[in-house]
């Protein structure tokens, strides 16, 4: 039985060890001074790097996990010299939490509507969500830019915020599990003269949680990250997500390269290790028929 499991058990070690090495790698130079990192990974040569394998003049990266010197500068440089990240930083978290507060609220409802209120023609609509859900952003992008010239946000967070707090698959997500719900349930609420509001308050949201949760997990991820609508709504360098800066420090400060990047992945890696459970129950419970 061992012997059976074997190669499923190397085949995850694998799997894990390459998922994780990016992240253990980053920890780690996080760690060196900035002029060991410039040293190492820089393609120029230099006096410091004079002894590294090179050709042509070009230096060859010099890879490693363990610093030659253990030290906190690039964290102190970042934390207390250099207030411009630290603003990015909080300029990713003003875009990220009101999408996360919109959709909490918006999705479910919306979800509700298209799975439990009888309306002409919600499945045509229900199909456009999907549809649109399918799309690249960049597709979107140019649409999402027109809207925003009309509605005078352009420049402005708006821009960004309000398409994501519709984005189409947090009413996926829950309209998927809602189709499991007993009908039961919603039938015995509509006998004791409960209307469909009162049903989704009492009955329908306590048990939409976990997917919730898992939903949030996943917009987390989706809107930290954002690059391509932050470069074309966001003119000004400095009102600009880390995630879009996060390039620039590599040819601006490569010093401070690993430190950054730290930084920029620990709300990530906290929240999915908060939330992970509920993101496997609740798109468990999305996918399972009943």
């Amino acid at each position: 039985m061992r012997s059976k499991n074997l190669p499923s058990l190397v085949c995850i070690i694998v799997s894990a060890a390459v998922a994780l090495f990016p992240i253990i790698f980053i920890f780690a130079n996080s760690f060196m001074s900035g002029d060991e990192i410039v040293s190492r990974y820089s393609a120029e040569m230099i006096e410091s790097n004079a002894g590294d394998f090179s050709s042509h003049g070009i230096h060859f990266v010099r890879f490693g996990l363990l610093p030659q010197d253990f030290t906190l500068d690039q964290y102190k440089q970042l934390l207390f010299e250099s207030p411009g990240y630290l603003r990015m930083f909080w300029n990713s978290v003003l875009l990220v939490i009101p999408v996360l507060i919109g959709q909490c609220v918006i999705a479910p409802l919306a979800a509700y509507a298209f799975e439990n209120i009888k309306w002409k023609y919600k499945e045509a609509i229900y199909f456009m969500y999907i549809i649109v859900m399918l799309m690249p952003t960049q597709i979107l992008l140019v649409p999402n830019f027109i809207v925003a010239g009309w509605l005078n946000i352009r420049e402005s967070y708006l821009a960004i915020i309000l398409p994501a707090l519709f984005h189409p698959l947090g009413v996926f997500l829950i309209r998927q599990q809602l189709k499991n719900f007993p009908k039961e349930c919603m039938e015995a609420a509509a006998l004791d003269g409960a209307g469909p509001w009162r049903a989704y308050w009492y009955i329908v949201r306590p048990n939409l949680k976990s997917v919730v949760a898992a939903l949030v997990v996943l917009l987390f991820a989706d809107n930290w990250n954002i690059v391509d609508q932050a470069v074309v709504f966001i003119k000004n360098t400095y009102d600009n997500p880390l995630s879009v800066y996060l390039g620039n420090v590599v040819t601006g400060d490569p010093g401070m390269f690993f430190a950054v990047s730290v930084f920029y992945l620990i709300p990530a890696l906290l929240v999915f290790l908060l939330g992970q459970d509920y993101l496997t129950e609740g798109i468990a419970l999305s996918s399972v028929k009943s």
